[in-house]
């Protein structure tokens, strides 16, 4: 392939920078972002919502979360991707050091991705069987025949280069979208309008418990989110319209599907689906939908896995993603949607740390600039280690605030104090700027 705005299949190499005249305008990567949101978990936590929650108050959430904090962080680890060119994996090895960013960074995106693209993989598994009249709580082998077809539809675009995945997302999205109006016409056709309106259940959590959980279907962006700007161009303005992709696609997405949980009383998506009459056509879309965040959770699996090996060639990375997804398959038929949400809260005490460590490094330490340190960073493990622990018991132990947004803010403290500390005492790579902060203070007294 060729032309201006166009990039090279040959050229999406997963450790090298993308090169400035590869750049392409900011809705190609807002494009891909959402494709990225028409996932099946976000229509699942819509309707686990909806078990709490009228449709007032869920409106009132997704403001909050959305727009008050999911676009936020995708902004700022956004322009980390489209200033340096590089895969969030890669930028992180400023900040962990290269042996720690290929071992704990890129082995805690690789996993997380694999996970949800496992999660979804069964969900469309799922879909499938029932589009084919397959009992897939009796007939495991069949759907696991099924998962495994589809698993590897999934992957094509992803293992082929980011060109492909653009491409992709302008068919799938659409898609997505008659699957959001089919969800709301099936709803108001069997529930009706005014059961929908009218809908108060007894809430079984509370209203910081709900943004959580909003935020955790979405937290692995403050991290991966670089792996898709570093083809966009590095502007503020464009970095803050692309999450726009993320906001624009998810907040309908969420309600529709606390909408067509309404009356239903079940979060399984293919059971809500079934109840509220679907036909055949309506469970294709939803493997068509799901196709688009699909591709980016491989990718993203592809490009850690490509930084752990420190594989760069493109081949490599096709290589390595394939490999990536055949691993993800054997976790999808071993049942990983049994486990979702503890998954979910997982993802979401894990990648605010690692997204705190890396903003607070390019933002406040760095000065906007990347350099490759070799070695390991053991002020981002100490930081890491504080803002995750702090996650787990505010989450679990404590339950108090938001944890994902805690654990963000706890591991850039951390790493920020333990930095300007390691300056003072034993200055290397690591401190950089911050070094060279004291070394001017010193002067100047």
């Amino acid at each position: 392939m060729s032309g201006k705005n166009e990039i090279s299949i040959e050229k999406d190499e997963a450790l090298q920078p993308v090169p400035n005249n590869q750049r392409q305008h900011w809705i190609t990567p807002a494009m891909i972002f959402g494709g990225l949101e028409f996932t099946i978990p976000v229509l699942m936590v819509g309707a686990t919502l909806a078990g709490s929650f009228g449709l007032g108050k869920i409106f009132l959430l997704l403001i909050i979360a959305l727009f008050g904090i999911q676009w936020i962080g995708n902004t700022l680890q956004g322009y980390m991707g489209a200033k340096t060119g590089r895969s969030s994996s890669v930028i992180a090895r400023t900040s962990f050091g290269a042996m720690q960013a290929r071992f704990i960074v890129g082995l805690t995106i690789f996993v997380v991705s694999l996970g949800w693209w496992a999660v979804q993989t069964s969900v469309a598994g799922n879909a499938i069987s029932v589009m084919l009249g397959i009992d897939y709580t009796q007939q495991w082998g069949l759907w696991a025949i099924i998962t495994v077809v589809a698993g590897l539809l999934f992957a094509i675009p992803s293992i082929i280069g980011y060109n492909s995945m653009k491409w992709t997302d302008y068919i799938a999205v659409p898609a997505g979208l008659l699957l959001i109006g089919g969800g709301i016409y099936f709803a108001l056709k069997n529930t009706g309008w005014e059961t929908i309106a009218n809908w108060s259940p007894e809430p079984s959590m509370g209203i910081l418990a709900a943004i959580s959980l909003i935020i955790g279907a979405n937290v692995s962006q403050w991290v991966i989110a670089s792996d898709y700007t570093r083809y966009a161009k590095p502007t503020i303005k464009d970095n803050v319209l692309i999450p726009a992709g993320i906001v624009l696609v998810g907040f309908p997405l969420f309600i529709v599907g606390a909408v067509m949980s309404v009356g239903v009383g079940d979060a399984d998506i293919v059971n809500v689906m079934m109840n509220l009459g679907f036909p055949v056509w309506g469970f294709f879309i939803l493997w068509f939908a799901t196709w688009t965040s699909q591709l980016v959770n491989n990718y993203s699996m592809g490009l850690a896995l490509s930084n752990m090996l420190n594989v760069n060639s493109n081949k490599g990375r096709a290589l390595l993603t394939l490999a990536g997804t055949f691993i993800a398959i054997i976790v999808a038929l071993a049942g990983i949607l049994d486990y979702f949400m503890d998954f979910l809260y997982l993802t979401a005490l894990i990648y605010p740390a690692v997204a705190g460590i890396m903003m607070v490094d390019f933002f406040l330490i760095r000065k906007r600039t990347w350099q490759d340190n070799s070695g390991w960073n053991w002020m981002a493990t100490i930081a890491l280690a504080a803002g995750t622990a702090l996650g787990y018991v505010t989450q679990y132990v404590v339950t108090f605030g938001l944890p994902a947004v805690q654990s963000l803010i706890a591991s850039g403290v951390v790493y920020y104090a333990a930095m300007k500390i390691k300056a003072k005492i034993a200055p290397d790579q690591f401190t950089g700027t911050a070094a060279n902060d004291y070394e001017l203070e010193a002067d100047v007294k």
